[in-house]
Formats: C-alpha cells, sequence, structure tokens
C-alpha cells in the first residue's frame, strides 16, 4: 500500500469510530461540521484507534477480551482529557465515587462506549466492509464470528447497533428535524468516505487490516502527536476539572498499569502460540488470514450499496434516530436496557482478560 492509501484508509476508519461513538451518543452533534469535532474530536480517537489497532493487531487473531482492554485504556482518555471521569459534565453528578472516578461515568465509558463503539465495532466494520479478512472477526467468539462472517448475521448485528445508537442519539432534547439532520448529515459523510474507498479499490486486492495501519516510524510520530494532544488538552480543556489531591491520579495510574500490563501479556501470549518463523511482522498479514474463521471464506467485501448490513446502518440510523425523538420515554429505555447488558458484559470480559492474562495458554476464545 502507499502512503496515500494509509492516509486515506486512517481517514475513514476514524470518521466510522467517530459516527459511533461521537454523533452515535450526541456527544458531538455536528461532528463532521463544526471545527471542535474536525480538529480536536476527530483526531483524538484516531490517533487512539490506529494506534492501539497496531498494538492488538501484533498478535494474528485478537481476542475479544484483548480488544476490550485497547477499547478500555482508550476510554480512561476521559480523565486527563475531558475530565468526565472525575468531574462529570453529564449522567448523575452526585453519584458514588471511588479512588476520585466517578462509577456511573466511568462504566458507560470504559466498560461500554469506547470499547464496544470507538474500538471494537470500527474494527468489525473495517474488516467486514473496507479490507480483506484480518483476524478480528475471526477471534471472536464462535457464534458471532459465524454472524459477523455472513451477510445475514451481520444484518442482525447491524438492526442491533442502528437501534442502539438511534436510541442514545434521540434520547437528548432536539426534536426529530434536528436530531434526524444531524443522523442524517453525518452518516452521509461516512458513506461517501466508505463509497471512496471502495471505488479507489474496485480493481485491486483488497489490503489486510494490518497493512492499512500505518507504518513503524508513521506510528511513532503518531505517538507523539497522541501525547501532545493529551498535553494540550490537559491544560486547555476544563482545567478546573483535574483533582488538587494526588489520590486519584494515583489510582488513575493504577488502572493504567494493569490494563497494560494486561494488553501486553495478552499479545506476547497469542504472539508464543506461533511458530518461530511465523512471528515477524511481515509475516503476520498471511497468518491473520490463514487463520481466519471458515464462515469469512469467500469472495472480498462486497460494494456498500449491495451489503444489506451497510444498506440498515447507513440508512436506519438516521430514520430511526427521528422518530425515537418523538418518543423520548422508549429511546431512553433502550438506553437503559443498553447499559444494564453491555456495562456487565464488557466488566467481563476484562475480567477475563486479566485472568487469561496470568494462566496458561490453553487455545480457547
Amino acid at each position: 500500500m502507499t502512503s496515500r492509501d494509509r492516509i486515506g484508509f486512517a481517514v475513514v476508519l476514524t470518521a466510522v469510530s467517530g459516527l459511533l461513538i461521537e454523533n452515535g451518543t450526541s456527544s458531538s452533534p455536528w461532528l463532521f461540521f463544526d471545527a471542535w469535532g474536525l480538529l480536536f474530536v476527530l483526531p483524538l480517537y484516531g490517533l487512539h484507534v490506529l494506534l492501539l489497532a497496531r498494538a492488538v493487531l501484533a498478535t494474528p487473531r485478537p481476542t475479544l477480551p484483548l480488544l476490550y482492554v485497547a477499547g478500555a485504556l482508550l476510554g480512561l482518555y476521559e480523565a486527563y482529557i475531558t475530565k468526565v471521569l472525575w468531574s462529570p459534565t453529564w449522567g448523575p453528578t452526585d453519584g458514588p465515587v471511588v479512588g476520585g472516578l466517578h462509577v456511573f461515568q466511568t462504566a458507560v465509558l470504559v466498560l461500554f462506549a469506547h470499547p464496544v463503539l470507538a474500538f471494537i465495532a470500527p474494527l468489525v466494520i473495517a474488516e467486514a466492509h473496507l479490507v480483506g479478512r484480518s483476524g478480528v472477526i475471526a477471534g471472536m467468539p464462535p457464534r458471532l464470528a459465524a454472524a459477523l462472517g455472513s451477510p445475514r448475521g451481520r444484518a442482525w448485528v447491524a438492526v442491533a447497533l442502528t437501534v442502539s445508537l438511534a436510541a442514545h442519539h434521540a434520547a437528548v432534547p432536539g426534536g426529530p428535524v434536528v436530531v434526524g439532520v444531524s443522523a442524517l448529515a453525518n452518516t452521509l459523510v461516512v458513506a461517501v468516505l466508505v463509497w471512496w474507498w471502495h471505488r479507489r479499490y474496485a480493481a485491486r486486492p483488497l489490503p489486510t487490516l494490518r497493512e492499512a495501519l500505518p507504518g513503524p516510524h508513521a506510528t511513532v510520530i503518531l505517538a507523539g502527536l497522541l501525547g501532545l494532544h493529551y498535553v494540550v488538552a490537559g491544560v486547555l480543556v476544563r482545567p478546573e476539572g483535574v483533582p488538587q489531591a494526588a489520590g486519584p491520579h494515583v489510582v488513575l495510574a493504577a488502572i493504567y498499569v494493569v490494563l497494560i500490563a494486561i494488553l501486553i501479556r495478552l499479545i506476547r501470549r497469542d504472539r508464543r502460540a506461533l511458530p518461530e518463523h511465523l512471528r515477524a511482522s511481515p509475516m503476520l498479514d498471511h497468518v491473520q488470514a490463514g487463520l481466519a474463521d471458515p464462515t469469512l471464506q469467500g469472495t472480498p467485501p462486497r460494494p456498500p450499496h449491495l451489503d444489506p448490513a451497510l444498506r440498515i446502518f447507513l440508512v436506519g440510523y438516521p430514520l430511526l434516530s427521528a422518530a425515537l425523538s418523538v418518543v423520548p420515554p422508549v429511546a431512553q429505555l433502550v438506553v437503559v436496557v443498553t447499559w444494564v447488558v453491555a456495562i456487565p458484559y464488557g466488566a467481563w470480559q476484562l475480567g477475563r482478560a486479566a485472568y487469561l492474562s496470568i494462566v496458561p495458554p490453553r487455545g480457547a476464545r
């Protein structure tokens, strides 16, 4: 792949992540149409997703617990950058606080929103619709991998994602016109980017996800830019939300250390399962393709207008957002049900990741 291809893919992947996590939760209703979204929010997600994807794809087939750990690390930016975990701007502000972290906001953002919407779902969408078989879907639990590997299964997953995101988007005040236009405008941007990517690769073999990510030198540059983003945002964005006592900083640092240690151990564990001659980075793309689940075998991803799952989301998300904004109680009920299901599941996956990082490999997912 050329550098231009990698930059283009980074833009598309960033846009997908931003649409799901920011517009889908109404945090940035006009994500692609204001300076804050374009200059601050999108680079923030793009840098995190690209770097964390590079990390998890150091393994030939990243498992769901590994992906959750990476997504939880992404979610922790809500402490030093937005300060929401320490000083909430939404939800109950008088809820329980542990170690300086507000439990409710931390649970929603670190156990559900960022792991699923900002990280895992964009990588799955990328493999299903933008690139060739890359090992992400194959690393999912067998039933989920089988579902994501078939058009009908992807359609049902798309329905669930559409309903959840539309409910989150419609749960805030605004009315059907504003909510619907916001969802439609942002979705059209992503649809155009996906169309452009497929047109660019219409007559070429699709790359793997790992091939489409930045190379080693670019990764170092992106890491430096992300560090700069943290420094600038830490100083300029709601500085009053930073705790003055040392305790909350120590607690957050400990969480970072634990999650990073689990991430590293899981990556090493999966790489040790490979033969020595296949551990070198240039070979991983071929290994990922070879380890893909049999349900994923076949032709490359079809153009977006032919894939029912992508069509369901691109059309259904704006329409359902507008419809649910007319009945806020229904939207709020869907949001609460999503949290009740997704937050304990995220906590279970993180606990499973911690367990898998300390026990001998057994080959089970």
